[in-house]
């Protein structure tokens, strides 16, 4: 484009347009920026109203209304775009007074240039909405309310878009030039009911009386929004859905999930309170594993949901329940090494210690295989004492005592000899490895005994010249002094503790 054309233009001056244009030809005129914008889309990108007046007034102006740049945006949708309502004003007034003759005869030029899409199938409307222009999107539906119908590439209706972005007023607009056939849809399946679970809840019920099919419409991954308010915690959110519908709860995601075991999942024991208030018997409701809600707690590491559980007398049904593996909660709690979860359900005299899942494993089975050692894992085993199952010991034999076994009687060497040299290598990998932690405690404990003492005689500023320490009766230095006693005390008992065992 001629540098004096777009100077003139992006200032407004017309006069100066004009000129240049009869100063140079009527070539100018038709003239594009290197992003195929025209000269009426750049006016409407920057806004000058009087310039587009007098322009859409000369013999060629009419025409660059429905001319697109290299996006597919005419004139209008830049206009949208940067939320000129006076622009956007100019042109609809403009159109209305035009009519294209097409074979079914007439058609209405301005809600023809209202519906034109660009390449991605944005309307004005998309524009305006995801600028977040408010008075120019009010000004399109006032002109024509279809817009609200139109879903672009992106499968993105107008309700959908300002409600996804949270803007309140341009939904109250939406919903209220919203008919039967206006589009509440949104990407990957979602919906304005999905996208608006931030709002507030008035608009959110607004939305649910317009569209109320919307509350069982699912998602790409099946869910609801109820899935979404019950994974989020959103309690308020979870009542007013209920209030709407309740068959809703029983509802199963893609991955055979209810709102019920998401609630669980991630801890929300108040959500679960309002899905068990509106349907009492939610927790018979099992996922495509066969697993209740206590399973999916446990599997989430939900202390909170599991207490809330087993205070509840009518549900003591649930506590040894098996899903399709045969796995109780007190299964699933050992194969996540939830030490907390195993801690509270072994201590209950309702859960069954020694249930076995379809591999026979009870659930002292199933920790043990994880070879760990510890507070934690001596606590577990006295919890669980007692409760191994036959084919559990079947499982550690084979690998654990049969070897020991072979090793023993291999060759015909006696048994000293799986000990010493090149066959410590045969020990289980448990053995070595709790040899070798044990080692490292014993290397701490005697670096820790060897410091303190040395410390005794050393200490902190030094002896006076009557061999007394510099600091003695000073609190901090007594603290050092019984800090240090007790860490020689410590290490020496620890070294003394290795041995005896």
């Amino acid at each position: 484009m001629h540098p004096k054309v777009y100077e003139a233009v992006k200032s407004g001056d017309f006069d100066s347009f004009e000129t240049i244009i009869l100063g140079n030809g009527e070539d100018l005129f038709h003239q594009t920026t290197p992003k195929e914008n025209n000269i009426l889309h750049l006016a409407a990108q920057y806004g000058q109203v009087n310039f587009i007046e007098r322009l859409l007034q000369c013999p060629s102006g009419p025409s660059l209304l429905w001319q697109v740049n290299d996006k597919g945006d005419t004139p209008l949708h830049l206009a949208a775009k940067v939320g000129s309502c006076e622009v956007v004003r100019v042109f609809t007034d403009f159109t209305k007074l035009l009519h294209w003759v097409v074979e079914n005869g007439q058609v209405d030029a301005c809600k023809e240039l209202l519906r034109k899409q660009n390449l991605h199938k944005d309307t004005a409307l998309h524009h305006a909405i995801r600028g977040g222009h408010n008075l120019v999107v009010q000004l399109l539906i006032e002109e024509d309310s279809q817009l609200c119908d139109i879903i672009n590439a992106a499968d993105e209706s107008p309700l959908y878009l300002a409600t996804d972005r949270q803007l309140s007023h341009a939904i109250g607009l939406i919903l209220g030039a919203f008919s039967w056939s206006s589009s509440h849809k949104g990407p990957k399946g979602l919906t304005a009911l999905h996208a608006g679970i931030s709002l507030s809840l008035t608009i959110w019920e607004k939305i649910m009386e317009k569209r109320p099919e919307a509350i069982r419409e699912r998602d790409d991954m099946g869910w609801t929004p109820l899935h979404y308010v019950a994974y989020l915690g959103k309690v308020e959110a979870v009542r007013v859905l209920l209030q709407h519908n309740t068959s809703v709860t029983y509802d199963l995601d893609n991955a055979g999930e209810s709102a019920l075991h998401l609630a669980a999942f991630q801890g929300h024991a108040k959500v679960i309170d309002e899905l068990v208030r509106s349907c009492p018997d939610a927790f018979d409701i099992i996922n495509t594993k066969g697993q209740t809600a206590l399973h999916a707690a446990v599997v989430g590491g939900r202390v909170n949901v599991v207490n809330y559980i087993l205070r509840m007398p009518n549900l003591k049904y649930l506590i040894n329940e098996q899903d399709t593996d045969g796995n109780t909660a007190l299964h699933l709690a050992a194969l996540h090494r939830s030490y907390n979860i195993i801690s509270i359900l072994a201590q209950d005299k309702r859960v069954d210690h020694l249930a076995k899942n379809k591999d026979h494993l009870t659930a002292i089975d199933i920790f043990d295989t994880y070879k760990e050692i510890g507070y934690g894992t001596t606590k577990v085993h006295y919890l669980l004492k007692g409760s191994h199952g036959l084919p559990g010991f079947q499982g550690w034999y084979v690998e654990h005592g049969k070897k020991r076994l072979d090793n023993q009687f291999a060759w015909g060497q006696p048994s000293i000899l799986t000990t010493t040299g090149s066959n410590i290598a045969d020990r289980d990998d448990f053995t070595l490895s709790k040899r070798g932690i044990m080692d490292a405690q014993l290397l701490v404990a005697g670096l820790i005994a060897t410091v303190s003492f040395a410390a005794a005689f050393t200490v902190p500023g030094g002896y006076n010249d009557d061999g007394m320490a510099v600091h003695a009766g000073r609190p901090f230095f007594k603290t050092f002094v019984m800090s240090n006693n007790l860490a020689f005390l410590f290490s020496a008992v620890a070294i003394f503790l290795h041995y005896a065992s």
